[in-house]
């Protein structure tokens, strides 16, 4: 088993992880059956110091394999294309020659708040383990400017939100799958590992639910929007006491920290005993991580409990000293986004058929 040699994420990467997260929510700088392995393909996945969660996919003929970030809070698949100048370090690992290519014609461009991508549409054979996807739309990125795609585990994004929410109202993959019937049933589920082995950091089920990876049934709420994957979140407590009341969230697996409205980020910071920095982070004190409370977030009538060891993070200075941060940062929105922190302690079913998400904790 191949593992880090420090699971500890750097300062600067902990705040890099933030940058994308702007631009995916539109401001500027969101007990059943196992399913039958006859249907379906599991996805092993890559963890990178709990920041980002990646696995292979491959594209054209010859297959060409990419390591790609699965991503529920955005839409579109793209790569690199072969045309990225060798000039810019976000695009080496790019797109060479099919046979099975076919141009589309239409540009796209996707801004994020350290940078932007920008490039062509196009379609070829996507294939995820032993499904094979045909005609599949995707983004060759030529033109990625800034840090947004620097220092990262992965050479692409595979958006597993819905269509809606696409550039070019482009299809999204898990989508093309249902329709060209290469799953049983239109879900997939996410098991994130958080402190894992870097080649064992989890799984990505297209096709269904794995039951082995939870210990208790899931709790499904109705989507209240279909473009990210929103729902509404009862209520939110702090030790006991409620903060929040009637927000929506979104789960979304291509953001590793927790975000909270603005009232709710200074209650929380604050009732944590957190310091705030220039840099708006909030630091707490590794010493008395132990005291901090329980967490609580109200999903579909059921408790969905966070512990300090969940949503403290321990990340590394240039200095080479550490520090401790809450793992709950700041959008200007009015709706939660749940993160990795929080799907990485709860199993998570994306039911595309029924419109509705699903969580149980993990196992």
């Amino acid at each position: 088993m191949q593992r880090q040699a420090s699971f500890m994420a750097t300062r600067r990467q902990h705040r890099a992880g933030k940058t994308s997260l702007y631009a995916k929510y539109n401001l500027a700088s969101r007990a059943t059956a196992m399913v039958q392995r006859s249907s379906g393909a599991s996805e092993p996945l890559d963890n990178r110091q709990n920041l980002e969660y990646a696995g292979p996919i491959s594209i054209g003929t010859p297959r060409q394999p990419f390591n790609m970030l699965f991503d529920t809070g955005s839409a579109n698949l793209w790569v690199p294309s072969a045309e990225c100048s060798a000039r810019n370090v976000a695009c080496q690992h790019h797109a060479s020659a099919s046979s099975s290519h076919v141009a589309d014609g239409r540009r796209f461009a996707i801004a994020y708040s350290t940078g932007h991508l920008s490039g062509m549409l196009a379609q070829d054979t996507v294939a995820v383990g032993r499904l094979v996807v045909q005609n599949q739309t995707f983004g060759m990125a030529i033109h990625e400017s800034g840090s947004t795609f620097l220092d990262t585990n992965f050479a692409g994004i595979v958006g597993l939100a819905f269509r809606s929410l696409a550039e070019q109202q482009a299809t999204p993959l898990f989508q093309n799958m249902c329709d060209q019937g290469l799953v049983e049933k239109c879900v997939f589920s996410f098991y994130l590992k958080r402190n894992g082995s870097a080649r064992q950091g989890g799984e990505l089920l297209f096709g269904g639910i794995d039951a082995k990876r939870f210990t208790a049934p899931l709790t499904y709420v109705p989507l209240t929007h279909a473009d990210y994957w929103q729902f509404q979140m009862q209520s939110v407590e702090v030790d006991g006491k409620t903060i929040s009341q009637g927000r929506q969230a979104v789960a979304d697996t291509g953001t590793s920290l927790l975000v909270a409205p603005p009232r709710e980020y200074l209650i929380i910071n604050s009732l944590l005993g957190g310091l705030p920095t220039a840099s708006g982070e909030y630091l707490l004190r590794c010493s008395e991580i132990d005291r901090l409370p329980e967490i609580v977030f109200v999903i579909g009538g059921q408790r969905f409990g966070l512990l300090p060891r969940d949503y403290v993070m321990q990340v590394a200075n240039d200095d080479g000293s550490s520090v401790c941060l809450s793992a709950f940062t700041l959008m200007d929105t009015e709706f939660w986004i749940l993160g990795d922190v929080f799907i990485g302690r709860y199993y998570t079913a994306f039911d595309v058929a029924q419109r509705r998400i699903g969580f149980a904790p993990a196992a």
